[in-house]
């Protein structure tokens, strides 16, 4: 009798036990879930922040961004100036510009993009801090100065490509009025991770030049001059006006627009900055 009362004391003892293993078990495996699960979210939230600034319509996939820490500004670029010739000699084209903070030193950043390349791009005096090459059908440039922790990478688009209307401009703000004496040559959308974050359009316009009519040798209009008083008038009364110099800044529907006069390099440039609207 007291064999049988020791075998199903030992019998329960050993279901108890059993019962123990499998609640520790579950308990373990739910506690690891739950981890996996924080450490999941924090990395996914660490890969968003990293790449809050980058445009979307980047190609990222074909052209990464190696070791990011963070994107400081992304940028789209048309450039249709005769007179500017891109890294690859032309006249006409588009591309993306990124700057961005990375873990990567110099040679081992400028060594990824090199074996990223289907095909290098090699010039007889080439800069030593820049490397260029073809990645599908892109045309790419990334360069590191060494004397930090910034990378820069551009990427440019197939030729074909090319339009002189900006994919990002449909959010424009008409803000400046423009003028018969210029003509537009270069313009690009940002996103700048500054001051809280900002949405950036610039153009620049290059100034026609009357030249001397009257063959008197000297030109027959001061064109910056005459611009400069057109403009002043159009904008002296906005809020926050000022001229200083060549430059002319005012703000209007929560953006800052600035106009630079640059006779030496006979254009207007226009900059235009506010906040990122959700």
């Amino acid at each position: 009798m007291k064999n049988k009362k020791k075998y199903i004391t030992g019998i329960g003892i050993l279901i108890l036990l059993i019962l123990l293993l499998f609640i520790s078990v579950k308990f373990l495996d739910r506690g690891s879930t739950k981890n996996d699960d924080i450490n999941s979210s924090k990395n996914t939230s660490d890969e968003k922040l990293a790449f809050d600034y980058l445009l979307e319509g980047y190609p990222e996939a074909d052209v990464p961004l190696y070791k990011i820490k963070e994107v400081s500004s992304s940028k789209y670029y048309i450039n249709f100036d005769p007179k500017n010739i891109s890294y690859f000699d032309d006249t006409n084209y588009t591309y993306y510009n990124v700057v961005f903070y990375t873990d990567a030193s110099q040679s081992e950043f400028l060594s990824y993009y090199k074996e990223l390349f289907d095909k290098e791009y090699v010039e007889e005096y080439a800069n030593p801090e820049m490397v260029k090459g073809y990645v599908g059908k892109y045309r790419v440039t990334a360069a590191h100065y060494d004397s930090g922790d910034t990378g820069y990478v551009q990427v440019y688009l197939p030729n074909e490509e090319f339009t002189k209307d900006n994919k990002y401009f449909d959010t424009y703000p008409d803000l400046f009025e423009e003028d018969s004496m210029f003509v537009e040559h270069e313009n690009s959308y940002g996103l700048l991770n500054q001051a809280g974050g900002q949405t950036e359009y610039t153009r620049y316009f290059t100034v026609i030049d009357s030249g001397d009519r009257d063959k008197d040798g000297k030109d027959d209009v001061d064109e910056f001059a005459v611009l400069i008083s057109k403009y002043e008038d159009i904008y002296k009364d906005k809020l926050n006006y000022t001229m200083e110099g060549e430059q002319m800044s005012w703000e209007d529907g929560g953006y800052k627009i600035t106009v630079s006069f640059s006779k030496d390099h006979a254009r207007v440039y226009l900059n235009i900055r506010g906040g990122i609207k959700e």
